[in-house]
């Protein structure tokens, strides 16, 4: 049976001449080896399927769900295909023939899209890892009945010791000396569950450069549903936030220390771009949407930085390299900028750590592997300091250093400027 719903993809496709270059920047074909994990394998299957010489089966999208979507293969197309886009298609396609599971569909449609039950479902989670619940739920297989590859959750997830950061527990938010610019703070997932002391630091940093914050009531941007090829909650979910953030128009920037935050909310306009209600709404927060180092270079904010000793390396997040978001320099500059920090660059730094969202909990061995190779890099910098602007990495390189024995911190950049600025204060 074929498939039409790819058929305007057919042109792009067709530019793929099969020359097997895609194999030099795929971290998952690194590890595994197989054809299908390449983007030319893709591609073929995406052409078959809409030839009809393969069926959309449940066979042919586990072939499809082992993508990380992180572009390394277009960074060495010379047409420069986007494969990702290609295989979210081909999972928005099965979705819309085959369903979804139920855990899934209710996860998008009714946790993600809702932010007090987003909010009510994360203090559950936490409070069951700190409890033992969720080790006990491991070790029973008790993780395994929702999907079987979730059982390796535990082991991956950092301890999360802290509080979560929840908008409803009104935080005295940090006020500037002096008021030069108004952002909106969009509030992460991850970070607001696993890293909520980055979420202090963010603040910190935004008010000693003159930022006058606002917090947004806005929940999940949608990335997950996207990247699982349910673009219906994803839509969805965009449509709300753009409804809840109606009012946070007239502020100078909307700013997220989550480089998959910033960037997919700068995708809205693509995302909605067929909506004759949202599009002019969602061009217009593109626009005015900054990831967290993207809007501190822009508001030249090196100066009162305190010594910060040791040696630092940068891993960049899959969505603000080149290959997305283009936020590559920034993060860097800021770096170089704390005294005494020595900054190494870290050898293939804009390949994916294998974190991709929740790609490491459902292709443990694959994202494991291509985990290995990121932080044997890391190794070879010598840097105590791995940093990063994404919650998913942070939980992925960190549990890279120990599962590797390394000592290395992993923070987020913000925690580094934070201490620095900190430091000439002391």
């Amino acid at each position: 049976m074929a498939t039409p719903e790819l058929l305007p993809l057919f042109d792009t496709i067709a530019q793929c001449n099969r020359c097997g270059f895609c194999q030099a920047g795929c971290p998952v074909f690194r590890v595994t080896g197989e054809e299908h994990s390449l983007a030319r394998g893709r591609q073929s299957i995406a052409r078959s399927l809409i030839l009809g010489t393969m069926d959309l089966s449940h066979e042919v999208i586990g072939a499809l769900e082992d993508c990380l979507l992180c572009r390394g293969c277009t960074a060495h197309c010379f047409p420069g295909i986007k494969t990702d886009e290609i295989v979210t298609a081909m999972r928005h396609a099965y979705i819309k023939r085959h369903g979804q599971p139920a855990w899934r569909k209710i996860l998008f449609r009714n946790i993600l899209s809702n932010s007090r039950t987003l909010e009510f479902a994360g203090r559950m989670a936490l409070w069951a890892k700190r409890h033992g619940l969720a080790a006990a739920a491991d070790k029973t297989g008790l993780l395994g009945v929702l999907d079987p590859r979730l059982s390796v959750a535990n082991r991956v997830l950092p301890a999360m010791k802290a509080p979560p950061y929840l908008r409803e527990a009104k935080t005295q938010l940090p006020r500037p000396k002096k008021v030069l610019h108004r952002v909106g703070y969009f509030a992460s997932c991850g970070i607001s569950f696993q890293y909520p002391e980055v979420v202090g630091a963010t603040h910190r940093v935004l008010a000693r450069n003159g930022c006058e914050i606002t917090l947004l009531d806005n929940t999940c941007c949608g990335r997950p549903a996207q990247a699982y090829g349910d673009l219906d909650a994803a839509r969805d979910i965009a449509r709300k936030n753009l409804d809840r953030m109606a009012g946070a128009m007239h502020l100078d920037a909307i700013v997220s220390e989550c480089g998959s935050c910033s960037t997919f909310l700068k995708e809205y306009a693509e995302l909605l771009k067929d909506d004759p209600i949202y599009a002019g709404k969602a061009e217009a927060l593109s626009k005015k949407v900054r990831s967290f180092s993207e809007f501190l270079v822009a508001a030249r904010s090196t100066d009162g930085l305190g010594t910060v000793p040791g040696t630092v390396t940068y891993h960049d997040p899959c969505h603000l390299s080149n290959r997305f978001g283009k936020i590559t320099a920034q993060p860097r500059q800021l770096l170089r900028a704390v005294p005494g920090l020595t900054y190494k660059e870290l050898p293939e730094a804009d390949w994916c750590c294998g974190a991709a969202g929740s790609y490491t909990f459902m292709h443990h061995d694959e994202a494991k592997g291509v985990l290995d190779r990121k932080m044997a890099n890391v190794g070879k910098t010598g840097a105590q300091m791995l940093a990063t602007e994404c919650p998913a990495c942070m939980m992925h390189l960190d549990y890279g250093a120990r599962s590797a024995g390394l000592d290395v911190r992993v923070r987020h950049l913000s925690q580094i400027l934070d201490e620095a600025y900190q430091a000439a204060e002391a």
